[in-house]
């Protein structure tokens, strides 16, 4: 749910021109990938479009696998500036993130709450029914205790006779 508001939200304010804190930071960052071939309005507006999709998708649970996957490549897509804008996203790379480069390595945290999340609903473990018509197979008979080898019968022999020094005999030396 708190992902789908945060997508919702996001994707809401890169609508309106100079809202997104994020504005410049993603045209930049679309425009270099995309090899200027989306201009820096264009690429705000796909970017706007897809979020708040995705935050729909997350709020109403619907397409999971679809939904998943999006969010996915969006999160790589996220971690784009730290290889093609570097000058954007750390004063000092790769130790002194900016406060540009903190916003994009937060979204670790969003990476760990959408697979954690999302993963289980969009490719939930196959669970396999029991047969019915099969009547259920007999209980196995029980094992027969093996003989004693030379070493156990030994230890258990003296234990008849002296439980001390049996136990004295298993002492490791």
């Amino acid at each position: 749910m708190a992902l789908g508001i945060v997508y919702f939200h996001f994707g809401m304010l890169k609508f309106f021109p100079d809202l997104s804190p994020a504005e410049l930071l993603a045209t930049q960052t679309i425009m270099a990938v995309s090899f200027n071939w989306l201009d820096a309005h264009d690429a705000l507006f796909v970017l706007a479009v897809m979020e708040t999709a995705l935050g729909l998708a997350l709020l109403l649970d619907v397409f999971p696998k679809t939904t998943f996957t999006v969010f996915m490549f969006h999160m790589l897509g996220t971690f784009a500036p730290l290889v093609v804008l570097p000058e954007f996203a750390f004063k000092i790379a790769p130790f002194a993130p900016s406060i540009e480069g903190q916003y994009i390595l937060k979204n670790l945290v969003f990476v760990a709450a959408g697979w954690t999340v999302l993963y289980p609903s969009a490719f939930p473990a196959r669970r396999v029914a029991q047969r019915t018509d099969v009547p259920a197979s007999p209980p196995a008979p029980p094992k027969v205790a093996s003989e004693p080898t030379p070493a156990t019968a030994t230890i258990a022999q003296a234990a008849d006779l002296d439980p001390v020094g049996a136990l004295l005999a298993l002492k490791p030396r």
